[in-house]
């Protein structure tokens, strides 16, 4: 009996070693256009190439397109921005939201807009596909934070123009009291681009002091047509230069005029970077009605009233 199933045993054996299994067909290739995000040459805006990519049937599509938003624009003058070493572990569709898990080397961003620019392309790269509207990135296997600690979480499509990440700074105007017998600081909350340069962080503050004074017992001091054509900063000395608005539309007057130098004057010297000031209408001279400012101002103390 044991002989019996020892050779039915071994007659199995050589059926199925003589008829082997039919392998299973390959999935068919899958070949689409998609529309690839990058940085334009200045990363002041998103640009877009199209690119042809092949994957098969049952591979993460998702995956794929990353890959070739990483390997870089074809472009001359379109900026990556994601580290060509960055690797893609793979992604999760859940609903309308996919999952991008990416190595480490995603986060060595070439600086804040750059950081801006590179998750930006991922993000609408990918919710070019009907089926994803929202995004979210992880490296490792963890979110990204952002300056303010804050986790970015889901993300939708950015806008194709980019704004750069900005921070919260609290600066001191300095207005005129409505007699004109002195300029009185207000403090203000505002927002400065993280890596504009200090003579750009100065224009905007002029722009702020131009909006006038929050408070109602401040008078402004800068008629509101007038624009900041230009700042320059050298040697501790700021050269601001005020479009033909700051001559033709001031109301004038010696006590007007002085409140007006001296709320420039005494704003911009709230900064350590800034000595004294040399103002300029049209690149010229400052000349409103009875002083002309043909040399730098330094800041007056004994005309500020302290709260």
């Amino acid at each position: 009996m044991v002989r019996k199933i020892i050779a039915l045993i071994f007659v199995l054996a050589l059926v199925a070693v003589g008829c082997p299994q039919q392998a299973e067909p390959e999935p068919e290739a899958v070949t689409e256009n998609v529309t690839l995000y990058y940085g334009s040459e200045g990363n002041e805006e998103l640009v877009t190439e199209e690119r042809e990519i092949s994957y098969r049937e049952g591979e993460d599509r998702y995956q794929i397109v990353l890959e070739e938003l990483i390997a870089g624009p074809e472009t001359e003058g379109y900026n990556a921005n994601i580290p060509e070493e960055t690797e893609v572990y793979g992604t999760i569709l859940q609903n309308d939201s996919l999952l991008v898990n990416f190595s480490e080397e995603f986060t060595n961003f070439g600086g804040s807009v750059a950081e801006v620019v590179a998750i930006a392309s991922v993000v609408n790269t990918l919710t070019q596909f009907e089926e994803i509207e929202r995004v979210k990135i992880l490296a490792e296997g963890e979110e990204l934070i952002v300056p303010s600690g804050e986790r970015r979480g889901f993300m939708e499509p950015f806008a194709t123009e980019i704004t750069p990440p900005a921070v919260q700074q609290t600066v001191i105007l300095y207005f005129a009291r409505p007699d004109a017998t002195a300029v009185v600081p207000e403090e203000r909350e505002i927002s400065l681009p993280q890596e504009a340069e200090f003579a750009q962080q100065l224009e905007l503050v002029l722009e702020e002091l131009i909006a006038g004074p929050q408070r109602e017992d401040l008078s402004p001091t800068i008629p509101a047509e007038v624009s900041v054509l230009n700042v320059d900063v050298a040697e501790n000395t700021a050269t601001v230069n005020f479009s033909e608005e700051m001559h033709t539309e001031h109301t004038g007057g010696a006590a007007g005029e002085t409140m007006t130098i001296l709320s420039i004057v005494n704003t911009l010297t709230e900064f350590p970077e800034v000595e004294d000031v040399l103002m300029q209408v049209e690149g010229e001279p400052m000349n409103i009605e009875h002083v002309i400012l043909d040399a730098p101002v330094q800041r007056n103390e004994e005309l500020i009233e302290e709260e």
